[in-house]
């Protein structure tokens, strides 16, 4: 029994860490691949602007989980490490091993910026 209850004190443990990871902000290479909450994006997305606002363009996602799921994505904007803006995208439900464009949007003015992370939008 103690040995039960101790490895699912074990598994909540190991969920809240990873949760924790996808909320903190991570540094992302604008243009280049990167994998996040189990979703892999494609090389070739674009931080541009749009009358005036951030957007960002191309972001195709690949699901490795096993069951369909939406990808909700939050993209930290920076300059010398101070806010600039937020850029949020998601997807309707992508399958296993399957690839669906993001829809983003902002409305923050664009400006310059040096930095850019991306975290779970909850």
């Amino acid at each position: 029994m103690l040995l039960c209850c101790g490895a699912g004190t074990a598994l909540v443990a190991v969920k809240r860490a990873v949760e924790k990871a996808n909320d903190t902000p991570s540094g992302v290479e604008v243009g280049s691949d990167f994998r996040h909450d189990g979703f892999d994006a494609a090389a070739g997305w674009e931080v541009v602007e749009a009358d005036g606002r951030f957007a960002l363009t191309g972001l195709s996602l690949t699901n490795d989980a096993l069951t369909p799921r939406p990808a909700f994505l939050e993209f930290t904007v920076y300059r010398d490490d101070a806010y600039v803006a937020t850029i949020s995208c998601s997807t309707k439900p992508i399958p296993h091993g399957d690839s669906r464009d993001a829809g983003c949007f902002s409305g923050d003015a664009y400006a310059d910026y040096d930095d850019v992370r991306v975290a779970d939008t909850f």
